[in-house]
């Protein structure tokens, strides 16, 4: 399936890994950050990680890129990380030089979100250049929100057209199925762009992902 790269962030169990998968998902993101409602335990996602390489093999579907999802973490907590992870995403403070070092330490790829509201947000990319591998453009959390992510907010899409970096990038932020298809169209110009990012987006409740919306969305991302 052609089209952007679709990151499904948030998997809790493996029937949502396994309908992502076989959707086409090209990212599957777990959370280890404790405030959220999608927070999963490293063991927990080793399980589910382990069981879905083997029904990749069993399936033949392709294994999606797999994604930890860390805030201001600490070297004890990176260190009990899934071994099978492909990125490390941060959503806190994470300096450039912190996420260089960690991608070395670590072996793995480094996606690194930034908050948006308008075009000005969009120009702190620069100082991750060399030091992500991905941008992620996510909407700014609502005033005293206590998560960064996840909040199922989007903003103007147009901001991005400021970002002029080398590093691609991935939009996220109150994407769905319903707007997914707009928000591809919205960047078709821009070089830098190479996919989208949904959670709560493809959601029944908090942490309870839809197979049929997780279908819904891959099939719009990918056919817009």
């Amino acid at each position: 399936m052609s089209g952007p790269q679709v990151k499904i962030c948030g998997v809790k169990d493996i029937e949502t890994a396994l309908a992502a998968a076989r959707a086409g998902a090209d990212f599957l993101g777990f959370v280890f950050f404790r405030k959220s409602p999608r927070f999963i335990q490293p063991e927990k996602a080793e399980e589910i990680i382990l069981d879905l390489k083997e029904a990749s093999f069993e399936e033949g579907f392709a294994l999606p890129k797999l994604v930890g999802l860390f805030v201001d973490a600490g070297e004890k907590e990176l260190s009990e990380a899934p071994t099978l992870l492909t990125h490390f995403q941060f959503h806190g403070h994470e300096s450039a030089e912190r996420c260089r070092e960690l991608g070395e330490e670590f072996a793995v790829e480094i996606i690194k979100a930034l908050p948006v509201s308008e075009p000005d947000d969009v120009l702190k990319a620069s100082e991750f250049e060399g030091a992500a591998d991905i941008i992620l453009f996510d909407a700014k959390p609502p005033p005293g929100a206590g998560r960064p992510g996840g909040h199922g907010v989007s903003f103007d899409w147009s901001a991005v057209s400021s970002y002029e970096g080398e590093t691609p990038f991935i939009l996220a932020g109150g994407l769905t199925p319903d707007n997914v298809a707009d928000a591809v169209a919205s960047q078709k110009d821009h070089s830098g762009f190479v996919g989208v990012d949904v959670s709560s987006g493809v959601e029944d409740a908090p942490g309870k992902k839809s197979p049929a919306l997780i279908s819904a969305f891959i099939s719009s991302a990918k056919g817009a």
